[in-house]
Parts: structure tokens; C-alpha cells; sequence
């Protein structure tokens, strides 16, 4: 299984947490258009504790039993 934790705003698609059955050659990508999560929503990926922007995490392949945690962009003062 795989596991994506949401969240913020993104959590508007799919709650706190959702699971994936592992299918082999499965993308970060493949998650975020099940999820019908906009690429503009999603700021920081982090995929097995390797973290970075969604243009570099983005088309990175999971494992059965990956942990993935999606970001928006946060504003604050």
C-alpha cells in the first residue's frame, strides 16, 4: 500500500490521508491525477523522506508501501 498525507488546502481532495494499492511503475504524478489534484496546488512533495519541489518530485516512481506527503504553498506572516 502506499499512503499520501494531505495537507492544508490539498486536504480538500481526499481528506488527511489516502491509500494506494501498489502497482508497479506507479508515479507520484499517477497519485496527484487519481487525487484530481491541480500541479499549481502542490508546492513541496515529500516521497520516503526526500523532499522537494513539484517539478523535480513529480514523475518519481513509488515502492509498495511508499509515504508520500503533499504541500501547498504557505503564506503566513
Amino acid at each position: 500500500m502506499i499512503t499520501v498525507k494531505l495537507y492544508s488546502a490539498i486536504r480538500k481532495y481526499g481528506g488527511k490521508e489516502v491509500m494506494f494499492e501498489y502497482v508497479e511503475g506507479l508515479t507520484v504524478r499517477d497519485i496527484v491525477e487519481k487525487l484530481k489534484i491541480p500541479l499549481k496546488e502542490i508546492s513541496i512533495i515529500i516521497l520516503d523522506h526526500f523532499d522537494s519541489t513539484t517539478d523535480i518530485m513529480i514523475d518519481r516512481e513509488v515502492k509498495e508501501s511508499s509515504l508520500i506527503h503533499l504541500f501547498p504553498p504557505m503564506a503566513g506572516g
